[in-house]
């Protein structure tokens, strides 16, 4: 039989540790040893460097295959057997709120399993991440790197023989006179695919804004998760975000219907003609109605720092009224590149299909709503195309989660700027497919252990960074 070693990177978390000792003991029933490295200087925390020094602790022990392990994840379903090529071991969370989360196809942090030899091959985590977020992105694009079997998905490059308007992620932007109304029905159309996310920002809000209306605090952005995320603010300035995974290839189809009229008032976003879902409010936030609302950014004039859209939007369109779901499947379909060829129940208000440009005026089919251009250009779309996109491999598992404080990332903010620096350097690999494997991991390993202690299957490692 294959000897597991589990390594749990920690600090200061003493009642978890007690719980997660239980837990994964009364679980399992195969042998294991169960590794906490804990991390005692005052330096951030580096869980990446931590599993390394774990996973050096396992090869000691003679280890077949590892499962790199969050001392907040207790396993509820879940399968810790070998495997010859690494699996994450997550597809659904019970969360201490009592609600149950489904886990996204690209997400590989958690609970993750590796082979010995593999997680040699690939010279295991990067050292270089502190603080939380994007070690674990960085892992997979080093298995990536080195050929390691992974989970390859089709995925439609949606395109159209059309023309769209490019946005350079800098300084580029449309205003388009805002005639909407917080009190009315509306439906809001756009289609468009992004470039990048934005890596050279130094702004700590993470968000790259397709499309807002200033004037009633709402936004359609993306994040650095790939997450499509619909942001509006209520009356009472709570803030209410309906979110959908994204996969970094393709043409997107987005359809939010506000429902000012319905009770409770309702918002409801639909991506590529899907029902992602829906929200309830009893008023939208609205200070004063603002002249524009904007393409490709939050605000131009805004004194805070923003994060500008890199991609292309070749539609956009707004009704009078909220489309039916058969109207948004059928919209949201390549079928039909005109929304002139179509029938709707609400009336089109304003539709751009982003061809008709005259002394940087973008011009309105349906009215005389015409937008401004500055920094666009317009560039050519072609048809669809299919392409391949890499993701873990996946076993079916369910983990509770223990409540935690939010280390990095809540609310389409970076806790702390030590993420923000970890999410910009792993774009730069990302974007540059290239890790920097060969130079940065288990080869390069340093650290001082101030304590060392086993007894039976637990070891404990006390390690200065």
């Amino acid at each position: 039989m294959k000897k597991l070693g589990i390594i749990v990177p920690y600090r200061d978390r003493p009642q978890q540790l007690a719980i997660f000792k239980k837990t994964i003991n009364e679980y399992l029933d195969i042998p294991f040893e169960l590794i906490i490295v804990d991390q005692v200087d005052s330096l951030e925390f580096n869980r990446g460097k931590l599993l390394n020094i774990g996973f050096t602790k396992a090869e000691e022990l003679k280890c077949d295959y590892v499962i790199l392990h969050d001392i907040d994840m207790l396993p509820i379903e879940a399968d810790y057997s070998f495997s010859n090529k690494p699996f994450h071991l997550i597809t659904h969370l019970d969360l201490p709120e009592g609600t149950d989360r489904t886990m996204f196809d690209s997400y590989f942090g958690g609970v993750t399993l590796f082979p010995s030899n593999i997680y040699k091959q690939i010279n295991g985590y990067s050292n270089e991440y502190w603080g939380w977020g994007f070690e674990d992105d960085d892992l997979f694009l080093r298995c990536r790197e080195n050929q390691i079997e992974l989970n390859r998905k089709k995925v439609i490059q949606r395109g159209r023989d059309g023309v769209g308007l490019e946005f350079n992620g800098k300084d580029s932007y449309v205003a388009i006179p805002n005639k909407l109304s917080n009190r009315r029905d509306f439906t809001i159309f756009v289609s468009f695919s992004f470039e990048e996310i934005n890596r050279i920002s130094t702004n700590i809000t993470d968000e790259n804004t397709i499309f807002s209306i200033p004037g009633f605090d709402t936004s359609l952005s993306l994040n650095s998760f790939f997450d499509i995320v619909f942001q509006f603010w209520k009356k009472n300035l709570n803030s209410i975000s309906l979110p959908a995974k994204l996969y970094p290839e393709g043409y997107v189809n987005c359809v939010i219907t506000i429902e000012n009229r319905r009770e409770p008032p309702t918002i409801t976003l639909y991506i590529n003609g899907k029902r992602i879902g829906e929200n309830t409010y009893d008023a939208l936030y609205s200070i004063q109605k603002e002249r524009y609302l904007y393409l490709g950014v939050g605000n131009p004039d805004r004194k805070e720092k923003e994060n500008w859209f890199k991609g292309i939007i070749d539609r956009f369109a707004i009704f009078r009224g909220a489309l039916l779901e058969s109207e948004i499947a059928t919209l949201s379909s390549n079928k039909y590149y005109s929304l002139f060829n179509l029938f709707f129940s609400a009336e089109l208000m304003s539709y751009y299909d982003m061809k008709f440009i005259k002394d940087n005026t973008l011009l309105d089919l349906e009215g005389n709503n015409n937008g401004i251009i500055r920094n666009c250009k317009q560039t050519y779309i072609n048809k669809n195309t299919e392409k391949f996109i890499y993701l873990p491999n996946r076993r079916k598992g369910k983990f509770k989660v223990l409540p935690h404080k939010e280390n990095g990332y809540k609310d389409g903010y970076w806790v702390n700027w030590a993420s923000r620096e970890n999410q910009l350097k792993y774009l730069n690999n990302y974007y540059n497919k290239k890790s920097n494997y060969t130079k940065d991991g288990l080869s390069t390993l340093k650290y001082k252990v101030v304590e060392n202690h086993s007894q039976g299957n637990y070891h404990y490692l006390g390690v200065k960074l």
